[in-house]
């Protein structure tokens, strides 16, 4: 409108205006605007010009004379004079001096009044406004008015805000003030706006109906060919995941980060059995392993000479909680500070040099700076404390090897290091760290020594052997002890320096003296030889200064453990190249490790990754846990324990001990809010049984009970408590019944028997009898529904439905037969998958993951058992876990129970007698991998399995 406006006085500046909108412009502009609109449109053809001029002053300008010059001569040129009367219009300045002009130079007939707001009153008697009551009119209209003028009202409209032609008030009211500047009368205005509004319509449904025609056929075209690029773009992601499990599953035996890494991606890409496999097999592959901080490089040969690595320096605070890591390969100069706890980098410390020691709370790191040079940083602010020289720092004809041995007191009070001088001599100076002062210098043999503090920090101990002797500082006094010979430790100067080195740990007590193939264990208070081995060719040593943990790195970059006695024990994992540099807590539960490429990992000693007992000093047998792994039975001879897997407590006892516990005719169900325990039983050599409810805060029956007929018909018995446990059902002399436990009384669900299970979500009810597999629905109240029928193929002999055997929401059951097969059956539909692959015949029953996606059966034989992996949706296998070997109190010929268990967790029984936790599932593997091995995958393999697709980081 503006921009008509504009042209209009451009093209002819004697144009006359049909009126002038004085208004004020802090209150209605938005009235103005919209009335303006409506003037100039009201009854004129949607295709043809507007034949009305209208002006509005939207300046909003200060006064100023070139501006009220402007305003009079639009003024001049308007035939009447529209006034939107309101208390801020009778209160404005601008307007009084239009209304001024207006009666000055024109008449109050060609005057309208909008009542936007305040009120307005004529007073007959006066023959003129009532100025007492009047607050909208500006008072400069008094006694130019001999009879009360006709106004528009406006205030309900404004109030409103429906300021649109389409709102019949206000098109009445726009065609009210519109009559007079058109000369004819306020209906015809009306009747033609409403016959230029009929036509436009007509017009647009028209158009509409063109387009939807056009547009259906568009849209046709449209989603045919994009159907057509969806199905190429899936099976472009198909294949890429595909590729990516494969490349997966060749690096699972020499790098199992970067393995984890391509299976993430692969399921991001697309989820199929193989990124499944994939992820299976990933989260077995490392079970140790935390974190990967820092990848691997692509090429380490721009930066490696012969016999000459890269560095990458790697440091562990004793209590495990802070690591410091320096790498070449690094874009950052500095040293990169890591929380181990949450495996997220903390600070950067802007140091120079190597990483050497940390303090044991963390807060100290100690770095070298060439030459013979160390400083120390507090972690916490990133500040440089001080540095310290040994006094030779200049012309070291042997300056590569640096300060050698290195120890800081656990309070980080003391600092002591070996070096060389320029003359070739080693020494041993100690400093205060305090203030970085030098408390005493001794002269070593070689700077091959071995240094360690006690655990409070009142001595160090100094092994030297070159002098074959032991000799002790105590810190209070500043004073050294008698040397005390060590007779048979000898060094081995003809060795790599990295691979000659003495390390202390039992608060000092003793040492681990390793050369490039051999590896020794000495009491420093006894000075004697405890344990010896030969390790071949190995890459780096440390150990643990509390445990005795022996952690090597091997040149083939596999990170293993050995305990105080050099006794081979856990693989913590594999990196990509050699192991360069090793860090251990002094719990050894936890170990950094640094390799020749850059890389550098978190791996933990203690808990295996997705795996942990769940009750540490507890042994149970096959069949202690309830199908639904919400209790195990642990029985005396006395009495009955009840325990929760989820806590680890025990839920209560009863004064009975069921010695068919573990026979085809018992049966135990926990209640949901844990208080009550049914339990079906029978004495060994009776006929008939009983079923019984026990209060486990009483350890007494209830009143509720029945007598059982028929004790065992060759079908496992399930028993279960519905939702809200006022409920059970069962399995009771050859029928499936529900039981009210208020009133004791009993309805049938089926007379047919059989194996029964029930869904997690305790509503779905499965029965398998023979080669038929019916389901029901619990209504939520009192009763069962039938909701599915199905029949297995003839070929699946011996079938059984696992304990477990129904997933979460009641929505497929897995069935057991001969030969390890499983059948995975979809209860609403009734199609059938046979599982894939080949285990020895002593199988056992099958779970769910909670997700459904995955079927977990155990198996077990004479020299192994374990749980295999299988797909719900295609039946493939896709790994099989072992696990660890039995115990030596291990059951012979006894298989491995498979129950769902708390959350994504799933719980096994074997021959060992304990309870293990697994996390399963492709979210939580997912979850577990994240944690491991965040970075995203290189641009140049990214663009090489994912090129031309839309793939987001799996880990965001």
């Amino acid at each position: 409108m503006e921009q008509a406006e504009a042209r209009v006085a451009a093209s002819d500046g004697e144009r006359r205006r049909d009126a002038f909108i004085s208004y004020s412009q802090s209150k209605n502009a938005p009235l103005a605007k919209q009335l303006q609109r409506g003037l100039e449109r009201l009854a004129v053809p949607r295709f043809r010009a507007m034949r009305m001029s209208v002006f509005r002053d939207i300046t909003g300008l200060p006064a100023n004379h070139d501006l009220w010059q402007s305003i009079q001569r639009e003024l001049a040129r308007s035939r009447y004079l529209i006034l939107l009367a309101s208390p801020d219009a009778a209160a404005s300045p601008w307007v009084a001096k239009e209304i001024d002009y207006w009666l000055r130079e024109r008449d109050t007939e060609h005057l309208l009044i909008a009542v936007v707001g305040g009120e307005i009153k004529w007073d007959d008697s006066a023959e003129d406004f009532d100025w007492r009551k009047t607050t909208c009119l500006p008072r400069n209209l008094a006694g130019h008015f001999t009879a009360a003028p006709l106004w528009v009202d406006l205030r309900e409209i404004e109030e409103r805000g429906h300021l649109s032609l389409r709102y019949p008030p206000f098109r009445a009211a726009v065609a009210t003030l519109a009559a007079p500047l058109h000369g004819r009368p306020k209906e015809e205005l009306e009747h033609d706006d409403f016959r230029q509004v009929r036509f436009v319509k007509r017009l647009g449904w028209s158009s509409v109906a063109l387009l939807v025609a056009l547009l259906m056929l568009a849209v046709h075209g449209f989603v045919d060919a994009g159907r057509q690029r969806d199905e190429a773009v899936a099976q472009a992601r198909v294949s890429a995941s595909q590729a990516l499990a494969a490349r997966s599953g060749q690096l699972l035996a020499t790098s199992p980060n970067q393995a984890a890494q391509y299976a993430l991606y692969a399921d991001e890409t697309r989820s199929t059995p193989e990124s499944r496999r994939a992820l299976a097999q990933a989260v077995a592959a490392a079970p140790h392993a935390t974190r990967r901080l820092r990848a691997d490089v692509d090429s380490v040969l721009p930066m490696q000479s012969v016999g000459n690595e890269a560095d990458t320096d790697v440091v562990l605070s004793a209590d495990g909680t802070t690591a410091a890591y320096k790498s070449a390969f690094d874009e950052v100069t500095g040293v990169r500070l890591y929380d181990v706890g949450s495996a997220r980098q903390s600070r950067v410390l802007h140091a120079k040099g190597r990483p050497r020691a940390l303090s044991r709370d963390g807060r100290i790191l100690a770095a070298e700076v060439s030459l013979n040079r160390l400083q120390l940083w507090d972690t916490r602010t990133g500040k440089l404390l001080r540095t310290m020289a040994t006094g030779h720092t200049e012309n070291l004809a042997r300056n590569v090897i640096g300060l050698h041995a290195l120890a800081l007191s656990p309070d980080g009070r003391w600092v002591a290091v070996s070096h060389f001088t320029p003359g070739g001599g080693a020494f041993l100076v100690v400093w205060s760290a305090s203030d970085g002062r030098e408390i005493t210098r001794l002269p070593v043999s070689d700077t091959r020594v071995g240094l360690g503090f006690s655990a409070d920090g009142s001595r160090m101990t100094l092994v030297d052997t070159g002098r074959q002797e032991v000799r002790e500082f105590l810190t209070d006094s500043a004073r050294w002890e008698v040397a005390l010979s060590l007779p048979g430790m000898t060094s081995d100067p003809a060795g790599a320096v990295k691979h000659s080195a003495v390390l202390l740990f039992d608060g000092a007590r003793k040492a681990l003296t390793r050369t490039p193939k051999r590896a020794e264990i000495w009491d420093l208070e006894q000075r004697r030889l405890i344990a010896e081995r030969s390790l071949g060719a190995y890459e780096n040593m440390t150990v643990a200064e509390g445990e005795g943990t022996v952690v090597v790195g091997g040149r083939d970059g596999t990170v293993r453990l050995y305990d105080a006695a050099l006794r081979p024990g856990t693989t913590l994992g594999r990196l990509v190249r050699p192991a360069g540099t090793l860090a251990v807590s002094a719990d050894g539960a936890h170990v950094a490790v640094g390799s020749y490429g850059g890389e550098f990992n978190l791996f933990t000693t203690e808990v295996r990754r997705g795996q942990r007992l769940a009750f540490s000093d507890r042994e149970f047998t096959i069949g202690d846990l309830t199908p639904d792994g919400r209790m195990a039975v642990h029985r005396t001879e006395r009495h009955t324990e009840f325990w929760d897997p989820r806590t680890n407590r025990r839920l209560g006892a009863i004064p009975y001990a069921n010695s068919s516990v573990n026979g085809g005719d018992t049966a135990y169900a926990l209640s949901e809010d844990k208080r009550y325990v049914g339990m079906r039983s029978v004495e060994n050599g009776e006929a008939t049984g009983r079923f019984d409810i026990w209060d486990l805060r009483t350890g007494k029956r209830t009143g509720c009970g029945l007598a059982i007929d028929r004790v065992f018909d060759g079908n496992s018995p399930g028993v279960f408590f519905l939702p809200g446990d006022r409920y059970l059902v069962g399995d009771w002399n050859g029928t499936v019944e529900v039981l009210d436990t208020r009133t004791c009384t009993r309805n049938t669900v089926t007379a047919v028997s059989g194996d029964l299970a029930l869904s997690g979500d305790r509503r779905t009810l499965v029965l398998l009898n023979g080669a038929d597999v019916d389901a029901w629905r619990w209504d939520g109240h009192h009763s069962f529904e039938h909701t599915a029928h199905t029949t297995l193929p003839d070929e699946s002999l011996g079938l059984t439905l696992g304990t477990s055997g129904v997933d979460h929401e009641g929505n497929q059951a897995a069935f057991s037969a001969d030969e390890s097969h499983v059948y995975v059956v979809r209860l609403d539909s009734g199609q059938q998958i046979r599982s894939t692959g080949y285990l020895p015949e002593m199988t056992n029953d099958a779970a769910f993951s909670r997700d459904g996606r995955l079927v977990f059966q155990g198996y077990s034989t004479e020299s192994a058992q374990g749980v295999r992996i299988l797909d719900a949706s295609s039946g493939d296998q896709l790994d099989v876990w072992t696990t660890d070997p039995p115990a030596t109190s291990a059951e012979s010929g006894t298989g491995i129970q498979v129950v769902p268990g708390p959350g994504n967790d799933i719980l096994t029984l074997g021959p060992d007698r304990k309870v293990v936790r697994r996390t399963v599932g492709v979210e939580p593997w997912r979850d577990l991998l994240c944690v491991l091995v965040s970075q995203p995958l290189s641009t140049r393999e990214r663009d090489r399995y994912l090129g031309g697709l839309d793939v987001e980081a799996p880990c965001r």
